[in-house]
């Protein structure tokens, strides 16, 4: 009973303890300012999935190398467009003697059952209103017809009909006119892009892709599927399947896109999750590893000290980056490697710290009283010497995960980073790699990766004026 009342009794009192270190800690300004740049970029990395729709790595949502979308507040809205999609599906037919049954109509499908005595056309038709000044970079459709059952063949063509504010209209044909003489499935080859697009409508050999010459001015847009059916007696059933046509504009989002189309502004926040995941997690196993041999080192003493030491010593002298690129390109480029070669490499300087922080507290008082108590070399070393040191432990904790931070995104950088996973130093990479360095692309990973650090470096300084009494000010 008693000592589940001593139990009970200490939480609030740990609670109390950590409310006055949150205060302390918060009462210097740049511990705070730390504190609340690490508070948003851990908020970037738990909210990610919430923070941005798209994937970093699979959809491409624009065309490449746009700028961000905001250019236009200081640029004007001159020359700039956004994305925009045809929508709206509907038919219409052209000619009498014709009747059409629709089902399952979504707004990119239907199913068609017609019949017709004298021929015609079924038009189906989605459309987009173009309000930007800008011409657009690309665009990217389908259009699938399956042909189930039919009693002689039928004419497709793709089209998209460019409206002016008279009754001029301009076409473009995406699909020439193809006959679906077979049961079968019918695509055009290949999707329909601004390159595909450019050859039909004799843009070969110039500059220009079909984007720019046909969504270049403000205006309605119709984007047609036209069926056109023998003359005579006829019957079909048809199933219209992925009929879309998506705009690329020439800005994107809050950061732009790089050369392939792939949001930035996802690529950043899923990267502060991973650069947060090795700096944290390299940065443990590095002060993990040296406040163990420093322990053993400055307590134990004699040849533990000097095998220790010794081979501290012998992994200082080595060079760092070397040794990593080395240790990295012989053991695979997976974040898991990187983060335990980091982190294995990251424990010397902090081991000789608590070392010699050991060996003057081992010679204190207090030390040899719990040795004369019969206290053994574990309980001391945990209760008594490592309750000593533990603000350093703190201090170096958040002192080293820049390190870390800045380790990988060298290592990234130079090509030996993951393969598979996005990150800040992968950014910059694949921006150094790039046909040319657009400013939102090389900008956002570098400012978060001195954003980051910083904001250790700071906590790092508010727990050293907590922890140690030389730095505290007098009130």
């Amino acid at each position: 009973m008693n000592r589940t009342l001593s139990t009970q009794s200490k939480i609030p009192y740990r609670l109390i303890r950590l409310k006055k270190f949150f205060v302390s800690l918060l009462s210097t300004k740049m511990a705070a300012a730390g504190l609340i740049l690490l508070l948003i970029f851990v908020g970037l990395a738990v909210g990610a999935p919430l923070l941005t729709p798209f994937h970093p790595k699979e959809e491409i949502v624009s065309a490449p190398l746009d700028p961000p979308s905001w250019v236009t507040f200081y640029a004007g809205t001159a020359g700039y467009s956004l994305n925009s999609q045809f929508s709206g599906l509907a038919y219409n037919t052209v000619g009498s003697g014709m009747k059409v049954t629709s089902g399952n109509l979504t707004s990119n499908s239907v199913d068609l059952a017609i019949s017709s005595t004298s021929g015609g056309k079924i038009q189906l038709v989605k459309t987009l209103n173009y309000p930007y000044k800008g011409e657009s970079k690309g665009f990217l459709g389908n259009s699938i017809v399956i042909v189930k059952d039919r009693t002689a063949p039928i004419n497709a063509t793709d089209y998209v009909t460019k409206l002016y504010g008279d009754p001029r209209a301009e076409n473009f044909t995406f699909w020439p006119t193809k006959s679906l003489d077979l049961v079968q499935t019918y695509s055009p080859i290949g999707s329909l892009d601004e390159n595909n697009v450019a050859q039909i409508i004799g843009l070969g050999g110039t500059s220009l892709n079909a984007a720019q010459v046909i969504f270049n001015v403000p205006g309605t847009y119709r984007f047609v599927l036209e069926l056109t059916l023998p003359k005579g007696s006829f019957t079909a059933h048809l199933s219209i399947r992925e009929f879309e046509l998506f705009v690329h504009g020439n800005t994107f989002g809050w950061m732009g896109t790089d050369d392939s189309g792939y949001d930035i502004w996802t690529q950043f926040v899923y990267g502060a999750r991973l650069s947060l995941l090795v700096g944290i997690t390299a940065t443990i196993i590095g002060i993990g590893l040296g406040l163990l041999v420093g322990l053993m080192a400055g307590y134990l003493g004699k040849l533990v000290d000097e095998v220790l030491m010794r081979f501290t010593d012998m992994m200082l002298v080595i060079p760092g980056l070397p040794l990593l690129i080395v240790l990295v390109a012989v053991l695979g480029q997976s974040l898991t490697n990187i983060i335990f070669v980091l982190g294995f490499l990251g424990w010397m300087g902090f081991a000789r710290l608590v070392r010699s922080q050991v060996l003057s507290i081992r010679e204190r008082p207090f030390i040899e009283a719990a040795k004369a108590s019969g206290a053994g070399t574990g309980y001391i070393v945990v209760r008594h010497i490592f309750s000593n040191i533990v603000g350093l432990t703190y201090v170096n904790l958040a002192l080293s995960v820049p390190a870390a931070i800045v380790g990988e995104a060298a290592l990234s950088f130079l090509g030996l980073g993951s393969l598979t996973e996005t990150t800040w130093g992968r950014m910059l990479a694949e921006a150094r790699g790039g046909v040319s360095l657009p400013w939102w692309w090389i900008i956002p990973p570098g400012l978060g990766i001195a954003a980051l650090s910083l904001s250790f470096i700071l906590l790092g300084f508010g727990f050293d004026a907590i922890f140690n009494p030389r730095l505290r000010r007098r009130r």
